[in-house]
């Protein structure tokens, strides 16, 4: 099933913006050797041009490999060292972005309303 992890951001904590811009070009050189290496089908990037300050990063690949690699100690250490830069710091991992993973959700989720009397 085809996945996504968007990992978000607000603005950098103050006094900590150059240390921000290390940790993401270690994102970065992360998530480009992921997708050299074939663990992922791609990663873009985004910053708010309009609105408040922020930016996030989509990956795209397979479910089961996008979860594995969102525990990945590397991946814990990114995030951790995020977290402690920037506010708001988010990571979500999604399944979706075809037609049949979509309908395998909302079918897993169905039935497990109907398990439960709700549907």
């Amino acid at each position: 099933m085809n996945g996504a992890i968007h990992i978000s951001w607000k603005s950098s904590v103050p006094g900590r913006e150059a240390k921000g811009l290390e940790v993401f070009g270690a994102a970065l050189e992360r998530f480009e050797g992921l997708l050299k290496q074939g663990r992922i089908q791609s990663h873009e990037e985004y910053f708010a041009v309009t609105g408040s300050e922020g930016g996030f990063m989509l990956v795209r690949g397979d479910l089961d490999e996008l979860v594995r690699i969102s525990v990945e100690p590397e991946t814990l250490a990114l995030n951790a060292k995020a977290a402690a830069i920037v506010q708001d710091f988010t990571v979500q991992v999604y399944g979706g972005g075809t037609d049949q993973a979509v309908q395998e959700l909302m079918g897993s989720y169905v039935t497990s309303l109907q398990e439960i009397g709700y549907y």
